[in-house]
């Protein structure tokens, strides 16, 4: 489960593999009232808590909460997405890494024909009104604060971050060429999201 939804005001976009869970347990272990959607809840042939924008917007009608989701850089997000799926094996992913065109196709495939938005770029996510917070600027006193100041939002007890760190599906070791391919494909989460 993912929380979507906190003390009924603020709207969690939940970017995969950008702390979600995280930031859920941190908030049930503060006593926050979250509302969850269950992966097996399916809107538009997506799973609900990793929705796109604008479908949140149909699904919740919430357009009118105050927004926030985590990023992350995409290419350590794209690691720990390859690390953590159980659909790509060492021949699928070294296909998947052998040009340009085959990593464009098969990361578009990832996300386009399954339930999962697992691969989307993160910036499908994020419209002018969200709030956003740095996987890389950690999740510590600065992190409580910013939900503080701008939520209303209060962390007592964070979460262990080492209970989440997922045991790898996938081994990937990338050279700069295959990075490039990455950087490429997630432009626009580098330019609009100043990585």
């Amino acid at each position: 489960h993912v929380t979507m939804i906190i003390n009924n005001k603020v709207y969690f976009i939940h970017i995969p593999r950008t702390a979600g869970r995280f930031v859920h347990k941190s908030l049930e272990l503060s006593n926050q009232k979250i509302k969850i959607f269950d992966f097996n809840f399916i809107f538009r042939e997506k799973e609900a808590p990793h929705l796109t924008y604008p479908e949140y917007c149909l699904l919740t009608n919430y357009r009118s909460f105050k927004k926030f989701c985590i990023v992350r850089d995409p290419v350590d997000r794209f690691i720990s997405m390859v690390r953590g799926t159980w659909k790509l094996d060492e021949e699928k992913i070294s296909n998947m890494l052998s040009s340009q065109s085959c990593f464009d196709e098969a990361v578009s495939n990832l996300y386009l024909n399954n339930r999962t938005n697992w691969f989307a770029p993160q910036i499908n996510f994020i419209d002018y009104k969200t709030k956003i917070w740095r996987f890389e600027d950690n999740f510590n006193n600065k992190f409580i604060d910013w939900l503080s100041h701008n939520f209303d939002i209060n962390i007592t007890n964070l979460a262990n971050k080492l209970d989440f760190i997922n045991q790898a599906s996938n081994n990937i070791t990338l050279n700069n060429k295959q990075i490039g391919y990455i950087k490429n494909y997630y432009y626009k989460d580098y330019k609009l999201l100043n990585y």
